[in-house]
């Protein structure tokens, strides 16, 4: 009977391979059992965001910036991009409180300031500076008369040791130039402008990054010229906890 010679030896072939499977399961479950009974919280979260970091996935993310580096290109000395906001959910109430009075102190400082709108926000504190202050429609280049307005900023985030956060925002009109192809250009090059300016006023301990969002992060709908006028703006914001995933 040879058939069933056959067959045996096969179901025997497939038992041993069951079998195998079997005890490296095993042996996976008691590996990872160990690991957790040897949990370092401090060494666990230094490799869960060294992982992060190098995958560039960065939980409650909201946008893309561009990260300091020694790049070449149109930015020079910024080398790519990383996911923007880190999870603000679970900062420690011992944590936002400094935080919180730290952005009062901040907003109190520039306020008076006509055009610019300052509020604070989980992780410091936000300028929201109208278009017609810093540029000509159209056009990137930073007007003259925005740099006292540009320097009370550089001081204070001097001070503050902050990293801050540049968004340039523009209304749902079209633009197609040689140096504006869309809005995505224009935006970025405000934003990069800006951030300029800043970095020549501040020390070495401030941290910077860029965000174009063209007119795809309105404040009100692009229904009027006064709703677009609103919405042209550059963002300014400090984060005052440090350490975010790009800082060195």
């Amino acid at each position: 009977m040879p058939g069933k010679q056959k067959t045996e030896g096969e179901g025997g072939q497939g038992w041993l391979t069951t079998f195998g499977d079997m005890v490296t399961l095993l042996f996976t479950f008691f590996v990872l059992v160990y690991s957790f009974c040897s949990y370092q919280p401090g060494k666990w979260e230094s490799a869960v965001h060294s992982i992060k970091g190098a995958l560039a996935v960065i939980p409650g993310t909201k946008g893309n910036r561009v990260i300091p580096g020694g790049g070449t290109g149109p930015f020079p000395g910024h080398a790519g991009v990383i996911p923007l906001f880190a999870d603000v959910g679970q900062l420690e109430e011992t944590t936002r409180r400094p935080i919180r009075e730290r952005a009062e102190e901040i907003k109190k400082a520039i306020e008076e300031q006509e055009g610019v709108e300052v509020q604070t926000t989980e992780t410091g504190v936000l300028f929201r500076i109208q278009t017609p202050i810093l540029f000509d429609l159209g056009k990137a280049a930073v007007k003259p008369s925005a740099r006292d307005l540009l320097r009370t900023i550089a001081k204070i985030a001097t001070r503050e040791q902050a990293i801050v956060i540049i968004s340039g925002h523009t209304c749902d009109l079209p633009i197609s130039t040689l140096e504006f192809p869309s809005n995505w250009e224009l935006s970025a090059r405000r934003a990069t402008n800006v951030l300029r300016i800043l970095r020549s006023l501040t020390g070495e301990g401030v941290k910077f990054a860029a965000l174009a969002r063209a007119q795809y992060d309105p404040l009100v709908p692009n229904v009027n010229e006064e709703a677009r006028r609103r919405n042209r703006r550059v963002e300014i914001e400090f984060d005052l906890r440090g350490g975010l995933p790009f800082a060195e």
